[in-house]
């Protein structure tokens, strides 16, 4: 609280010197995302955008750290900052941010608005200062909102993405229809199309991934509502299940091959990295997991996809392919997790959203899509 309020005693000064500089035309732009994975991916038309409708400026990504093997791939992206361990924590943490303005940046676009980074580029006297602004959780950020140039207020029931492209009218760029249709973006690379090859050599498909796990765990399945999910597939479906995730959740992809038919699994569970996971993705006929990075990926590089959300809003975000299954919690409590209020902790201590997935509606739209993508491969 300190911080804004020693903004709004310097105010005047600041918008004295912030009124020196004029641009008509941004040719250093900063884009501050610092979410997670499926946050990214979803944002991903935002650079798309910035290259189409402004092409002679320099774009920069600060970005957290997990998102950096993704965005090297993309060509809309000229360079990264990778977020620092602790964030904008403390004065080191703002003294850091400001350090990066410094650069002499002409816009700075705000997709993960909080006090400092709404408050740095004021500081740091850049022209434009445009951010989304958040439908909750609001807090004394709201108190800094006026020192921006364009706020793009986010709307219950609009998909964020759409917000986030809508901000960039704040640098001048026409908003139209073709514009708001871009594609998300996730590019696989040669070394992982390598290794999908030799992963699926010899085996039957249609190849079904399955996700096993999520960023935020609240979303989760239990590992005995993934043995349910996995053998209904597997009754209805001649797939072989492709099991997708991190290290930690080795566990429970051990349990599924105990108890699942040798022939119709294969385990993938961290032996990938981020940066190969898209070429294996995009190998799959069919994606179903939970509301998670791995499954915006898969719908980003066009794969037929099942998403459960369980606690997560699909009005702010949702899989957006022409293929993508949504399927929503049916309990009076969800949706709980939001754009801008993403509990990580179920605050009825039930997690009752995910107890109660429909699993057999689950197994059953699998059966449908890869009916409709008629690619079942032959021995």
């Amino acid at each position: 609280m300190i911080y804004l309020l020693l903004t709004w005693l310097a105010a005047p000064w600041l918008w004295w010197r912030v009124s020196r500089r004029r641009v008509d035309e941004p040719r250093r732009i900063l884009v501050i995302q610092t979410a997670k994975i499926g946050d990214f991916v979803a944002t991903t038309p935002v650079f798309r955008a910035l290259r189409l409708r402004l092409p002679r400026a320099e774009i920069v990504a600060l970005l957290h750290p997990v998102n950096l093997p993704l965005a090297q791939s993309l060509d809309s992206i000229d360079r990264i900052i990778e977020l620092p361990k602790a964030g904008f924590k403390g004065w080191a943490g703002k003294r850091w941010l400001l350090g990066q303005m410094a650069a002499g940046y002409d816009a700075v676009v705000v997709l993960s608005p909080n006090l400092s980074t709404l408050l740095a580029p004021f500081w740091a006297g850049v022209p434009q200062r445009v951010s989304v602004l958040p439908d909750r959780r609001q807090g004394s950020a709201r108190l800094a909102w006026p020192f921006l140039t364009h706020g793009e207020a986010h709307r219950r029931g609009r998909l964020f993405r759409e917000t986030a492209l809508r901000a960039l009218a704040g640098l001048g760029v026409a908003i139209d229809e073709k514009l708001l249709a871009l594609p998300n973006e996730v590019v696989p690379c040669n070394t992982g199309a390598a290794k999908r090859t030799a992963l699926l050599a010899g085996r039957c498909g249609p190849f079904v991934g399955l996700g096993l796990g999520a960023g935020n765990r609240m979303k989760a399945l239990a590992p005995a509502q993934l043995i349910e999910l996995a053998a209904q597939i597997i009754n209805r479906t001649p797939a072989t299940l492709v099991l997708i995730g991190t290290a930690a959740d080795q566990p429970a992809a051990a349990a599924l091959l105990a108890v699942l038919p040798a022939g119709r699994v294969i385990d993938s569970t961290g032996q990938w990295s981020l940066a190969e996971l898209p070429a294996l993705l995009a190998g799959l006929d069919c994606f179903a997991g939970v509301d998670s990075g791995a499954t915006y990926m898969a719908d980003a590089l066009g794969v037929a996809v099942v998403d459960f959300m369980g606690p997560a809003d699909a009005g702010d975000q949702r899989p957006i392919g022409r293929r993508a299954m949504v399927i929503q919690s049916s309990e009076p409590c969800a949706p709980c997790s939001h754009a801008f209020d993403a509990p990580y902790r179920c605050h009825l201590g039930t997690r009752a959203c995910i107890a109660k997935a429909p699993l057999a509606g689950i197994a059953e739209e699998i059966a449908r899509l890869l009916a409709d993508k008629e690619k079942i491969d032959e021995c």
